[in-house]
């Protein structure tokens, strides 16, 4: 069994953080407690930072778990891969399509969840699994899918199929915690360029010294992401909504934020 380097799971764990700062700013504002929206669309500049920091991480986990399953055929590696982007595509589904009942009896906007972040992350892994081959040279592939991203972000509409790749039907709402292939595929292929660099076959090429018990506590968080990614959304979401219900019966509303 391959070594589990820290300095990842610390980075993505931060990023991590970064997100769930995010969507409590998100649940604040959809649950009107944030009237004043500027330090809402200032934390908004920064998220797609911290994604795409968690995005490369997962694609550099992915030459790392090739490390892990030292032993086992190269087919063993892209399957396990395969059945974990399936995996992480299915409870994106699944987050879907609850979310969106949510929203429709408590928010009733009209705004769904259609393709979220898990289901990016999901088919992306998927998509990764022919592009391994190419280790460093994976900076192709990914800067060619990060423009197409751009692109097609720059056309705006299209037909619904095109959805996961980033066009919506004209007149369509921008849909909840979107994250279309296009970009973020390539960014995925970027991480794998990375860490094909930094970590070729999964084994760390430089030295770097042990994590204090800050880095530890981080690392801590990264090893967990998708279980603390799943729990924290409705536990938040469900505080929020009491405080909210509870402040109103009170008489002091929020939106002084």
């Amino acid at each position: 069994m391959g070594e589990r380097y820290w300095e990842v799971d610390a980075v993505r764990g931060i990023s991590l953080i970064g997100m769930i700062i995010f969507h409590i700013t998100s649940l604040m504002v959809i649950f009107h407690m944030i009237f004043t929206l500027d330090w809402y669309y200032e934390v908004c500049r920064y998220i797609h930072l911290g994604t795409s920091i968690f995005v490369i991480i997962s694609g550099v986990a992915l030459v790392l778990r090739y490390g892990r399953m030292a032993g086992h055929s190269k087919r063993e590696y892209h399957v396990a891969i395969l059945k974990r982007g399936i995996e992480i595509f299915l409870i994106g589904i699944a987050i879907a399509v609850i979310a969106s009942v949510a929203i429709h009896f408590f928010v009733r906007d009209g705004n769904y969840m259609l393709f979220n972040f898990l289901q990016m992350m999901g088919l992306s892994m998927i998509i990764c699994i022919p592009f391994l081959r190419l280790g460093k040279w994976n900076i192709i592939p990914a800067a060619i899918l990060i423009w197409a991203g751009f692109a097609i972000k720059s056309i705006h509409t299209g037909p619904i199929w095109l959805l996961p790749l980033g066009a919506l039907p004209d007149g369509m709402f921008y849909p909840r915690d979107y994250f279309p292939l296009l970009p973020w595929v390539g960014v995925m292929l970027l991480g794998v360029a990375i860490g094909s660099v930094l970590y070729p076959n999964g084994v760390r090429r430089f030295h770097i010294p042990d994590a204090g018990s800050l880095g530890k506590a981080f690392s801590l968080v990264g090893r967990h992401t998708l279980a603390i990614y799943l729990l924290h959304l409705p536990i938040i979401a469900a505080i929020l909504y009491v405080i909210m219900v509870v402040s109103n019966a009170l008489g002091m509303p929020f939106g002084y934020l």
